[in-house]
C-alpha cells in the first residue's frame, strides 16, 4: 500500500482507531502523543461563556455520558469537569512539536463578528504557530476579515460533490462549497496567497441511485490548477463523527479492507494532507 509523510497526516479529534487503550478523544494527552509521534492533528474549537474550549460536540451530553447536556456555550470554563484542553493549551502543544501543518475546525456558527474578535485574538496571542495552522470550513466573507489580520494566513473552504452540499449545508451553517464555486473563489484570491481546500465525500450516493466520487484525478487538477493545495477527508470520518448530519455513512468504510483499498487509491492522488482515524496504518515509518 502506499504511503504518505507522517507531517502530511492530521489525526482526526484525537482519536486512534487501531489502539483501542489509546487516549480519550480530544484529550490533551492524546494530541500530545499524536504530535511527539511527527503527525499533525485536526481538532474542534468550541466557545463557552468565557473561553474556547477543544471538544468535537458543542454540548457536555455525549462528554457527561448525557448526565449533564447543556450546551458548551452556556456553561463557564470553570463547569467543564472533563478534562478538555483549551485552546491555548492546543496551541501550545502546536508550538512544542515539530509538525508541519494543523487543521483547526472553524464551524460555521461561529463564524459571525463577536466569535470572530474573540478567535483573532487568540490567533494573535499565537501569531508563531499559523505558518503551521490550516484553518478550515471557512465561509468566504470570513475568509476576507481574516485576511485583512494575517495576510498569510492558510484558509480552506470545505469542498463537497453539489449533491452533498445540497443535501446537508443546511446542517452545517452553510460552509459547503461545490468545486466549481471554490474554483471561482480560489482564483479570485479570496481564500489568500496560500490557500487550501477541505474535500469531503460524505458518501458515494448521487441522485436518482446513481453513484458519485469527489476524490478524483479531474477534481484534484482543478484544485490545482486553482491554485490550492489539498487536504481531505477520509472516508471512516463519516463512521466515527456523532451525530451524522443525514444518517449517512460512507461504504468506502463498511470493513477495513475496503477502505485501504480505497485509501490505496486516493493517496495515488498525492493529496498534500489527509486528515484520518488511522494515522499509522497511511504513514511512512520512523
Amino acid at each position: 500500500m502506499p504511503y504518505l509523510d507522517r507531517n502530511q497526516i492530521l489525526t482526526h479529534r484525537g482519536l486512534e482507531s487501531t489502539n483501542p487503550d489509546f487516549y480519550p478523544e480530544s484529550s490533551f494527552e492524546a494530541f500530545k502523543d499524536q504530535l511527539a509521534r511527527g503527525f499533525g492533528i485536526e481538532f474542534d474549537p468550541n466557545w463557552t461563556l468565557d473561553g474556547i474550549v477543544v471538544w468535537h460536540d458543542s454540548s457536555l451530553k455525549r462528554a457527561t455520558e448525557e448526565t449533564d447536556v447543556r450546551e458548551l456555550s452556556n456553561v463557564t470554563m470553570a463547569e467543564i469537569t472533563r478534562k478538555t484542553p483549551t485552546l491555548e493549551e492546543v496551541f501550545a502543544l502546536i508550538r512544542q512539536s515539530l509538525s508541519k501543518i494543523n487543521a483547526l475546525h472553524y464551524k460555521g456558527k461561529y463564524q459571525n463578528h463577536k466569535d470572530l474578535s474573540v478567535l483573532i485574538s487568540f490567533l494573535q496571542k499565537n501569531a508563531d504557530i499559523l505558518p503551521r495552522l490550516l484553518i478550515f470550513d471557512v465561509k468566504p466573507e470570513t475568509a476576507s476579515q481574516l485576511l485583512k489580520v494575517f495576510p498569510q494566513i492558510q484558509l480552506a473552504p470545505s469542498v463537497a460533490h453539489p449533491y452533498d452540499a445540497e443535501r446537508f449545508n443546511n446542517s452545517v451553517a452553510n460552509t459547503l462549497l461545490t468545486v466549481d464555486e471554490a474554483e471561482k473563489l480560489l482564483k479570485n484570491r479570496v481564500y489568500g496567497k496560500y490557500p487550501w481546500v477541505w474535500l469531503d465525500e460524505w458518501d458515494l450516493t448521487d441522485k436518482n441511485g446513481r453513484q458519485k466520487k469527489l476524490y478524483t484525478k479531474e477534481v484534484f487538477a482543478e484544485m490545482r490548477a486553482a491554485g490550492a493545495k489539498i487536504s481531505l477527508v477520509t472516508p471512516e470520518l463519516h463512521g466515527t463523527s456523532p451525530g451524522l448530519y443525514g444518517g449517512e455513512f460512507h461504504p468506502d468504510a463498511q470493513t477495513q479492507e475496503r477502505l485501504f483499498a480505497r485509501m490505496a487509491e486516493i493517496i495515488t492522488l498525492a493529496p498534500d494532507a489527509i486528515c484520518t482515524d488511522y494515522p499509522e496504518k497511511f504513514a511512512q515509518p520512523l
